[in-house]
């Protein structure tokens, strides 16, 4: 979850430069938490990025984000999937960094 588009795309950039995301998609997302004393929702804008890669690359993807975001790191997790097609399976595997 990047701060704004801009963010997105060099964080997008960066991945995709070292092999360590196949493919992206990229959302304007409005975000709402508690913040407030009172409990009050606070709402900012956020940019979410959807990538593909595999899952053994996620340790090199966050450390190539915490050296390059260090002041404004991106919220990052994963999102397993669980099935894909054999044949785009193959295709992510000879893309990404080998691990």
């Amino acid at each position: 979850m990047a701060k704004d588009t801009e963010q997105a795309l060099g964080i997008i950039h960066l991945l995709m430069d070292q092999n360590l995301l196949l493919q992206a998609a990229v959302s304007e997302k409005t975000i709402y938490q508690r913040k407030t004393a009172n409990g009050e929702l606070v709402c900012e804008k956020r940019t979410l990025i959807i990538g593909k890669t595999k899952a053994l690359l996620f340790s090199n993807i966050n450390e190539v984000l915490k050296s390059n975001f260090k002041d404004n790191m991106p919220m990052l997790y994963a999102v397993p999937i669980v099935y894909m097609d054999e044949e785009l399976a193959s295709f992510l595997r000879d893309n990404t960094a080998k691990v």
